[in-house]
């Protein structure tokens, strides 16, 4: 008896707060050693979920795109990965990040649903002088097949002696592309 009352007590002292995924944006930690998972306990990221292709101007982009749970110390959480291939309008690959690792710098991966959009990291092969900063996808309420991306730069300004010039600028940035279902 005096065991099963010590399991339970320590499995509730330990207990893990689940805090939808939705609410994981601005969310205030008042305790810094509170266990919580931002759960997608409302199937929010299921509609990002599958492939995803698009063309705009000399380019086709493909989305590959899943969900992943990951940690980080006392928190747990749903996200997406978006490994991505880039190709001309002849089929010659640009870029294909499709056989990378989850943890992989350049696999898009996701922080906040937020505004009905969902916010990813990302980061272009090439170092210091490539693209990077966050892309938000949105799927269109009324067809759940199209879904719109857009590119926003972030970061520091970038030392021009250091990079006269960026490469691999692989997505239009401040534009938003289509992407339909596959």
């Amino acid at each position: 008896m005096y065991l099963s009352v010590l399991l339970v007590f320590g499995l509730t002292m330990n207990a893990q707060k689940i805090v939808p995924l939705e609410n994981k944006y601005g969310y205030n930690m008042i305790d810094r050693n509170e266990e919580i998972y931002f759960k997608d306990s409302n199937n929010i990221l299921e509609r990002f979920v599958g492939t995803w292709k698009g063309t705009y101007l000399d380019k086709q982009y493909e989305f590959r795109i899943e969900k992943n749970t990951t940690s980080y110390k006392t928190m747990k959480y749903d996200r997406l990965l978006v490994r991505y291939i880039i190709t001309n309008l002849n089929g010659g690959i640009i870029e294909n990040t499709t056989s990378l690792p989850d943890l992989n710098t350049y696999v898009m991966k996701g922080n906040y649903y937020i505004n009905n959009g969902y916010q990813l990291s990302y980061i272009a092969n090439g170092g210091n002088c490539s693209q990077r900063g966050v892309i938000t996808l949105y799927v269109d309420d009324t067809n759940l097949q199209k879904m719109d991306a857009i590119l926003s730069i972030r970061g520091g300004l970038i030392d021009v002696t250091e990079c006269p010039t960026m490469i691999n600028q692989f997505f239009p940035t401040g534009i938003i592309f289509n992407l339909i279902k596959q």
